[in-house]
């Protein structure tokens, strides 16, 4: 596989680390155009440096001034494909343009997705907006964050046309460019992906990482709203337990585990149906296989995240979010532990006392 990016040096400098949950020591290289700002190129000793950094942590990772001078943001994310393609090598299948706040949760599960498609074909992977208003605004394409992934033929098709697509482009979008090229020298359309998550809700998207769904890929998880995502403590229970992570539990007493983001318990018996107490009864069960509608906008999901139930007030449902994790020795002489904090405010005009619970894997 080969990933390409372009991105300003601060920001890649800040993407390290979540990088570094998915990319070391896997093969795949990734080619990052960056740049100061718009109007100052990236100094060379930083980037120096910065390459310097990726590969003391083991990721393959190249850095690189625009192809032109010129450029523009949506021309330095179209040239990337031509970009890719030219490093391509006999192992090449791939070249997947993403943005510096893609996550893959699993590269091995992407691997496997991709061996189900015939790599040796014009292909054009990726993923649909969420929002409808999205899609019918730019059109069928595969949005940026989510991953746009071209088999080696569809690669070589678009950098066959760069000098043209590049200088033709109708939007400031990047994706929206390599769509544009695709279609109007190819009669490929997009397979979209349902795993790969563009995620262009805002608003708390707990809804979203509760929800069960398959995720090969996640993006604009560093602006959520209410709290922070920290990426790299969330995923690092994938050290342990390997595809598990946002994987869901539910045990006993009302309580669902979403691993590496929350806990939850429903106390007014809405998980199995029956009210809790003595005097017991019915309650109105929730279906887990449907997305929590939490998220801020009033946006159609019904593409994308559907089916969906209404978001439940704080009364029905109580969460711990993930607050910390870390490695930790259990007593055996190795940190080989996985510890999970989830945090939960108490309420202080009700005299509440902030909790925890703590997991060990």
């Amino acid at each position: 596989l080969i990933f390409g990016l372009q991105t300003t040096i601060g920001r890649l400098r800040d993407t390290v680390k979540h990088l570094a949950r998915w990319l070391p020591h896997t093969g795949a290289r990734v080619y990052a155009i960056v740049i100061e700002n718009e109007k100052t190129p990236a100094d060379d000793r930083e980037m120096e440096k910065l390459q310097k950094k990726f590969k003391e942590l083991g990721m393959d990772v190249h850095l690189m001034h625009p192809v032109r001078e010129i450029d523009t943001f949506a021309q330095r994310y179209f040239s990337l494909a031509s970009v890719m393609y030219g490093m391509r090598n006999e192992k090449t299948q791939w070249v997947i343009n993403i943005d510096d706040d893609t996550f893959f949760p699993s590269i091995h599960n992407l691997l496997a997705l991709l061996r189900t498609y015939d790599a040796t074909k014009p292909l054009y992977l990726g993923a649909l907006s969420e929002d409808w208003w999205a899609v019918n605004h730019y059109g069928l394409m595969g949005f940026g964050g989510a991953g746009i992934m071209l088999s080696l033929p569809m690669a070589k098709l678009v950098a066959n046309h760069t000098d043209d697509c590049i200088e033709h482009l109708r939007t400031t979008a990047g994706d929206v460019s390599v769509m544009d090229c695709i279609y109007k020298y190819s009669p490929t359309k997009l397979t979209n992906i349902p795993s790969l998550h563009q995620v262009d809700m805002r608003g708390d998207l707990s809804g979203f990482y509760e929800s069960g769904r398959e995720m090969h890929s996640l993006h604009h998880w560093k602006e959520s709203v209410g709290y922070k995502l920290e990426m790299e403590k969330m995923h690092l229970v994938a050290d342990v337990c390997d595809s598990c992570f946002l994987q869901r539990w539910q045990f006993p007493n009302d309580l669902v585990l979403t691993n590496g983001f929350s806990i939850v318990h429903y106390p007014l018996g809405h998980l199995t149906g029956t009210k809790p107490g003595l005097l017991g009864g019915t309650a109105d069960k929730i279906d887990l296989n449907e997305a929590e509608y939490t998220w801020a906008e009033e946006i159609n999901v019904l593409h994308s995240l559907a089916p969906t139930r209404s978001a439940m007030s704080e009364e029905a449902k109580i969460s711990y979010k993930l607050l910390d994790s870390f490695v930790v020795d259990p007593g055996n002489g190795k940190k080989d532990t996985v510890r999970q904090v989830y945090f939960r405010a108490g309420d202080k005009a009700k005299s509440e006392l902030d909790e925890i619970m703590v997991l060990d894997w």
